[in-house]
């Protein structure tokens, strides 16, 4: 792109690699205040006439209502440059003259991969921001030859047609309770596999988010809407739900599987209190590295590494949450993950330990399915993708991977083109019933259309009281941690932006002796001992005395973290960035009471939703201080 002249601004409030690489133009927005930014470009559009307005009056619907909003008439605040200068920090020229550029010439809005890989949305009131995306979109006519949404990450040519289920489809399991298995998986791996009965149906009444699994084990009581995917159905996602749920008890035994809590979720120092004094009597964990909380666990169970058992998957592939998405790849690749030696010392595969616990409950023949293991269950599950219409098992399991092909002839079908066009759907725009419209033409909405009063929403608003997202938008909803909370911002007056790890994936890499440790990006040794990195704004570092490589404290109410200082440019005055992730937990003195060495930056992230209905993680409302560490 860069070679064919075409211009690249980047909105991020850090100078990210791509943007180093290829920027024009930087714009870096106070943290929280996205959505008045863009609410700016909106008005200047309005004002100048600079929209597609046939577009709008077919394609949308409540365009009108929004459009007074913008314009201030309906609550006396036109969002203007002006304005949003007073929030974001942007200068209104600077505005102006983007939103200038944008209206004169046909734009794509790269609005990263899935929403920034734990990005922006990740917010106070994330959901508007993804909501100013999509009315940008509209206004310039989303879908037409040149306007689109495009996820950076994405985009290379693939074939959707060929199914291989991703990591959210289920896998051996078949429940179609917690995962996307019912979408297209179970019925193929338990017909065209072979299988002849599903035994893993889920019978599971009682669920709990992940970032209140604390307070389940401290056995309080609590009530939430939503539950993250909601596949089933739009109106899942406002499902009332309690803990414990009715005729359940309280939690006895937590068995951890996987992943690191204290490094990815918020406020952690809630999860070191409840090991330590929750109510749960039993806490197991299922682990290959002792990292993090394997600590707190009474019985370790010891699980192998991915060299030490039998698998296959794709590369990347996510779908299941996200259906037929093929991300940061060429070309589709499946891999056969031949077992490489025999698990080390008492360790087990993860499949292998659930067998043992199936054979001790009586239920192994079930869970087996008639004593399968994890070899067998791979040609299962090969036979039951479209592997076998290319390739045999003999041939699979000799190569060790596949290529998968695409389609010949192979056209493209840009996204969203079929939606201005208003014609049938041409690309696997899947969606959650019951608004798949009638022959296959229109989105799931209500009314089939881009909807900037939510129709969904508007009818269940006296119902279902959320302040923090309206049926009418997007709006500009001051955070309820940032600049605009006067008290708390004068007592930790910087912004703290994590985003997930540049070099490990997610907590995968991370600590483990691993090499990614000499990445001095990713953390710098200091007195033996390897530092996770947060970067600094050089006029922050100065009034602070703090310079390149230094130790420093990050803190607020909630805890404390110690980190090697990088003094850069590359984020603005008042806004510090460190990534999440990380894989270990090592505080200094007693747990969850004095500052981790090891990196875990969510120590300092809230616990709030980002909406009372919307119950994804706030890790980027984040108000903290830093200080240099003579520690």
């Amino acid at each position: 792109m860069k070679e064919l002249g075409i211009k690249m601004v980047f909105v991020d409030p850090y100078y990210n690699p791509t943007a180093c690489l290829f920027s024009d133009k930087w714009f870096s927005p106070r943290l929280g205040t996205d959505v008045a930014f863009g609410l700016a470009i909106a008005h200047t559009w309005l004002t100048e006439g600079t929209y597609d307005k046939e577009y709008v009056a077919e394609r949308t619907t409540g365009f009108d209502e929004w459009k007074d909003y913008v314009l201030g008439k309906s609550d006396n605040v036109p969002k203007t440059p002006d304005w949003a200068e007073g929030e974001c920090g942007i200068p209104a020229r600077d505005i102006r003259a983007l939103a200038r550029e944008w209206g004169s010439k046909r734009v794509m809005l790269a609005a990263g991969g899935l929403g920034g890989w734990g990005g922006a949305c990740r917010s106070a009131t994330g959901n508007e921001w993804a909501r100013t995306m999509v009315a940008l979109a509209a206004m310039q006519g989303y879908g037409k030859p040149g306007v689109n949404i495009w996820g950076t990450s994405q985009g290379a040519p693939s074939n959707y047609s060929f199914v291989f289920p991703g990591y959210a489809e289920g896998g051996i399991s078949g429940d179609v309770d917690n995962s996307a298995a019912g979408y297209r998986w179970a019925w193929r791996l338990f017909a065209k596999g072979g299988a002849t009965r599903c035994p893993h149906h889920s019978t599971e009444g009682q669920m709990v988010p992940r970032i209140r699994i604390p307070e389940a084990m401290m056995h309080e009581k609590f009530e939430w809407r939503g539950k993250g995917f909601c596949g089933s159905s739009i109106e899942s996602q406002l499902q009332k739900y309690q803990y414990p749920a009715p005729g359940y008890p309280h939690v006895e035994m937590y068995w951890k599987y996987g992943s690191s809590f204290i490094g990815t979720m918020t406020e952690t120092n809630r999860y070191v209190k409840a090991y330590r004094e929750g109510k749960v009597p039993f806490v197991v964990n299922q682990s290959i590295w002792f990292e993090g909380e394997t600590r707190f666990a009474d019985i370790i169970l010891p699980a192998c590494t991915n060299f030490e058992r039998w698998d296959l998957a794709e590369f990347a592939h996510c779908s299941g949450y996200i259906p037929d998405t093929f991300n940061q790849c060429n070309h589709r690749v499946i891999v056969f993950q031949k077992k490489c030696i025999e698990p080390l010392g008492e360790s087990k595969s993860d499949y292998d330990i659930f067998a043992m616990f199936a054979e001790r409950l009586g239920l192994y023949d079930i869970f087996t399915m008639g004593g399968r293991d994890e070899l067998d269950w791979c040609r299962e599950y090969f036979d039951a993708t479209d592997l076998p219409d290319h390739i045999s098992w003999e041939e699979f399991s000799e190569k060790g991977y596949f290529v998968v092909p695409l389609p010949e002839p192979y056209a493209s079908t840009p996204a969203a083109r079929w939606f201005a066009e208003d014609r049938k759907h041409d690309t696997p725009d899947w969606g959650p019933p019951p608004w798949d419209t009638v022959a296959l033409k229109g989105l799931q909405t209500m009314s089939g259309k881009i909807e900037f009063v939510s129709s969904s929403l508007k009818r269940v608003e006296e119902d279902v009281k959320d302040p923090e997202r309206p049926a009418m938008g997007p709006q500009y909803i001051p955070s309820w941690e940032g600049h605009r909370t006067t008290e708390l911002y004068g007592k930790y007056p910087l912004q703290m932006v994590s985003p997930h790890p540049r070099f490990s994936f997610h907590t995968m890499g991370d600590a483990k002796e691993s090499w990614l440790n000499e990445i001095p990006d990713h953390r710098r040794l200091i007195d033996g001992h390897y530092y996770w990195v947060m970067r600094v704004n050089s006029k922050d570092a100065e009034t602070r005395g703090i310079a390149e490589g230094d130790l420093i404290r990050a803190f607020n109410d909630r805890g404390e973290v110690i980190l090697a200082a990088h003094v850069t440019e590359r984020v603005a005055e008042g806004t510090v960035h460190s990534y999440e992730s990380c894989a270990d937990y090592v505080p200094l003195g007693e747990p969850g009471a004095s500052p981790d060495i090891s990196g875990c930056v969510n120590i300092l992230a809230p616990k709030r939703y980002i909406t009372p209905t919307s119950t994804a993680m706030a890790n980027n409302s984040c108000l903290i201080q830093v200080e240099k560490w003579e520690g």
